[in-house]
């Protein structure tokens, strides 16, 4: 605690010695690009999460973990040399940076990379790029996330590497073949579960799973890095988790279409609002809860 203080009572003077050399001043220059992109990424964060959108706690999670792992590795940090190439490289990046930023106001994700470059120049500058081959797992954990909303980020890339809406139209599908199980005359058409001749429902973007499988696969990457999990352990966890929310989301395009045709507006708008999709969220991490246990049990044994 003595130390902690006197670390603050000094910090006055650190920053005037900082303003005494190029490098201290192109740091500090990077660190007022984050200290003004904060509360911007603070605010994006904060209207996913009243949007229904569980992306805060893992970032902020991700976020503390990294910071933590860094903590723990904080001696063998300050041993790390900086070339001069590195130094160069890094102020280069944070001038960039710096001088780019007041232009980029028009989209966040604009600034989120140019914040990203800002941080990445600050560490190159300070202890060499030679710091994230050493330090891989906390980089990746921050790098992740300087955006706050990278379920955008996944959907673009899905969305470029997969045929139209074949994601829509295969949860459609799913959907009337689990409803023909259970003896309704569902048919899919296209990204429509119909049930003749009473009507049909729509599975748009925001219903086929996508984010919730998004969201689960951050959540078994994050606890397989908690529970010190080895690389293919961590995988598999984060391949269950996007599995098992999409196969989670079958049964609700089944209710939501029953509930749209047979029980009325008022039922729908039930189980398809937030109520709804926190009653299926507790029973997929439930479940998967489970399927994390029962996985660590399995690869230990294996391992053993």
């Amino acid at each position: 605690m003595n130390t902690f203080l006197g670390n603050v009572k000094q910090s006055p003077a650190y920053l005037r010695n900082s303003f005494k050399s190029w490098h201290g001043r192109f740091v500090l220059a990077g660190l007022t690009v984050g200290l003004i992109y904060f509360p911007i990424w603070l605010f994006h964060l904060g209207t996913r999460t009243l949007q229904g959108s569980g992306a805060m706690p893992l970032i902020l999670g991700c976020v503390a973990m990294g910071l933590w792992q860094l903590w723990k590795s904080r001696q063998a940090i300050v041993q790390l040399q900086v070339s001069e190439s590195d130094e160069f490289l890094g102020h280069l990046l944070i001038l960039c940076s710096v001088v780019l930023f007041p232009f980029c106001s028009f989209a966040v994700w604009a600034q989120s990379i140019l914040w990203f470059c800002a941080l990445s120049g600050i560490v190159i500058s300070t202890w060499g790029i030679v710091f994230f081959k050493h330090f891989p797992l906390p980089s990746l954990l921050i790098a992740v996330t300087v955006y706050p909303k990278p379920g955008i980020l996944a959907r673009v890339l899905w969305e470029t590497l997969t045929p139209h809406d074949y994601l829509n139209r295969f949860m459609a599908w799913s959907g009337a073949f689990g409803l023909r199980l259970i003896g309704l005359p569902a048919i899919s058409e296209g990204s429509l579960v119909v049930l003749p001749p009473e009507g049909s429902v729509h599975v748009d973007w925001g219903c086929n799973g996508f984010s919730m499988a998004c969201t689960m696969a951050a959540t078994g990457f994050f606890l397989g890095i908690l529970l010190k999990q080895r690389g293919p352990t961590v995988f598999i966890m984060t391949i269950v988790g996007a599995v098992m929310a999409l196969i989670f989301n079958i049964p609700r395009i089944m209710l939501l279409t029953v509930a749209s045709i047979h029980w009325g507006e008022a039922s729908f708008n039930f189980w398809h609002g937030t109520w709804g999709g926190q009653i299926f969220s507790g029973a997929l991490f439930t479940v998967y809860y489970y399927a994390v246990m029962a996985i660590i049990k399995h690869r230990s044994r294996k391992l053993a």
